[in-house]
């Protein structure tokens, strides 16, 4: 049997041509295997809302920690997200599930739900700052309030027709929204807008997407709340019972009051002023004593 070069470079060039579409088609099914079950995965993701939640507020896809619904020296060294009840743990895995099929940045979510949950933490023992009390170092009465960019969100907010229909729980929009109690807010007001007029059924523009601004995460940073001061001063004080000027003390109205009175140049109460030579006869009574133990 002849063998000629010509067919032995020709076998060896077939061998190679089948060699590499081999290679070719393992590679191919290699990848639509890794994409398929990448798709299968991000599938899964996008539809258990609840993983999502668990995982980015408690650190587990399995978590499902007991909801707390007291302050106690225990509790108060949790996340606030602990005390989310359960109502509020479905309402948000559906908007974890709608932001992500959406593509929108998760940490928006996140934000939302530590909001909410430091209202459930301390919405019923907080106080409003802006109900008077709070004064800065001169006396002058101070308030806190949002931004303009925020303050005007917050205000279209609360005179939308959607506030009515929210998902989200009534008393914490009303919180969130009131500079007083939320002036530390982590939540993006715009996008508590897109929420309260895009998600759940009864929503006025349910069924429409999110904005595509929330696709990348801008984060406020500190800076989403102003105080302002009073130009008067206007911490009350409260009148002394006595005072002194230059070592010498006299008795306020208030003093007067309170039972105080001046015997023998000193400031005294509860001694009657009709027997001045009382305190005197004490103190010579008690030098004597210590005269006779020197």
């Amino acid at each position: 049997m002849e063998i000629s070069s010509a067919s032995t470079a020709y076998a060896q060039t077939q061998n190679i041509a089948i060699a590499a579409q081999k290679s070719v088609r393992s590679q191919s099914t290699q990848i639509n295997d890794v994409q398929d079950k990448q798709l299968s995965t991000a599938e899964s993701v996008t539809i258990s809302g609840n993983g999502l939640l668990m995982s980015r507020l408690f650190g587990d896809t399995d978590a499902n920690p007991p909801v707390q619904t007291q302050l106690t020296s225990t509790t108060m060294a949790m996340s606030s997200v602990n005390f989310l009840t359960n109502d509020d743990r479905d309402m948000l895995s559906d908007l974890y599930a709608q932001a992500q099929q959406q593509g929108i940045d998760l940490q928006y979510v996140d934000d939302l739900a530590h909001d909410l949950g430091d209202y459930r933490m301390f919405g019923g023992v907080e106080g409003n700052v802006n109900n008077g009390g709070m004064y800065d170092l001169s006396g002058h009465a101070q308030t806190v309030q949002f931004t303009d960019t925020d303050a005007a969100t917050a205000t279209s907010i609360l005179a939308g027709e959607g506030l009515a229909n929210s998902a989200l729980d009534s008393g914490f929009l009303s919180y969130e929204l009131d500079p007083g109690y939320s002036f530390g807010h982590r939540a993006n007001f715009e996008f508590l807008q897109e929420v309260v007029n895009k998600f759940g059924e009864g929503a006025t523009d349910a069924g429409q997407a999110f904005d595509a601004s929330f696709t990348v995460y801008k984060s406020q940073g500190k800076n989403n709340f102003i105080v302002e001061s009073s130009s008067e001063i206007a911490l009350p004080s409260e009148e002394p019972d006595f005072r002194s000027v230059n070592g010498v003390f006299s008795i306020t109205e208030t003093g007067y009051k309170n039972g105080f009175q001046m015997v023998n140049g000193k400031v005294v109460q509860g001694v009657s002023a009709n027997i001045p030579n009382s305190l005197n006869t004490v103190e010579t009574d008690m030098m004597s004593m210590l005269m006779s133990k020197l």
